[in-house]
C-alpha cells in the first residue's frame, strides 16, 4: 500500500497530471453512478413485468434499416446489423433484457472502483450507439464521455482499483 501511495504522490508533482487525474476521478464516479442507476432502475422494471426491449429492438430495426431509410451504407453494415437485432435479440427479449440491465451496473461498478476503465468505456460506447438507433436522443453526452474515458484510462484509474493493481504489478501508473 505504501508503495501505491508513494507513485501517487510522485506522479501528482506534475500539476497536469494530478488535475486530469482529479477530474477523471471525479467524472468517472459521476458517470458510473449514471450507469448503476439506469441500470438499477431497470432492475426494479423487472418485478413490474415492465422491462420489454422487444419495442426498442423493433424501433432500432427501423431506423437502421426500415423502408424510409436511404443512407449511403455501401459495406451494408446497417442492414447487417438490423438483421442481427431482428434475427437474434428480438427472438430473445427476456435475455436482451438482462443483459442491458447486466451490463449497465456493470459499467457503473466498474466505473465507480475504477478498475478496467477502457473496457467499461467500449461497453458504454457499444450500448450508448444502440441506445441512440433505438432512437434515445440523450446519448450525445454519453458517447462524448465514453471516447474521453478510452482516452484517459489511466488517469482516470490511477486512484482506484486499477491504479492499486498497476501499482502491485510494479507497472507505471500514468
Amino acid at each position: 500500500m505504501n508503495t501505491y501511495i508513494n507513485q501517487v504522490k510522485e506522479a501528482f508533482k506534475n500539476w497536469k497530471t494530478a488535475l486530469l487525474v482529479l477530474i477523471f476521478t471525479v467524472a468517472r464516479i459521476i458517470y458510473g453512478f449514471a450507469w448503476l442507476k439506469s441500470g438499477w432502475g431497470k432492475l426494479v422494471w423487472f418485478s413490474d413485468g415492465k422491462l420489454n426491449s422487444a419495442g426498442k429492438i423493433g424501433a432500432l430495426v427501423k431506423n437502421l434499416a426500415g423502408p424510409e431509410v436511404k443512407s449511403f451504407d455501401p459495406l451494408l453494415i446497417n442492414k447487417a446489423w438490423a438483421w442481427v437485432a431482428s434475427n437474434i435479440f428480438l427472438g430473445l427479449p427476456e435475455a436482451t433484457d438482462a443483459l442491458v440491465v447486466i451490463f449497465e451496473i456493470l459499467v457503473g461498478v466498474l466505473m465507480i472502483l475504477g478498475f478496467r476503465i477502457f473496457w467499461a468505456a467500449i461497453i458504454a460506447m457499444f450500448m450508448n450507439v444502440q441506445f441512440l438507433a433505438g432512437a434515445s436522443f440523450n446519448n450525445f453526452g454519453y458517447i462524448w464521455t465514453n471516447i474521453a474515458m478510452m482516452q484517459f484510462h489511466k488517469y482516470a484509474e490511477l486512484l482506484g482499483i486499477g491504479g492499486f493493481i498497476s501499482s502491485r504489478k510494479n507497472q507505471k501508473l500514468v
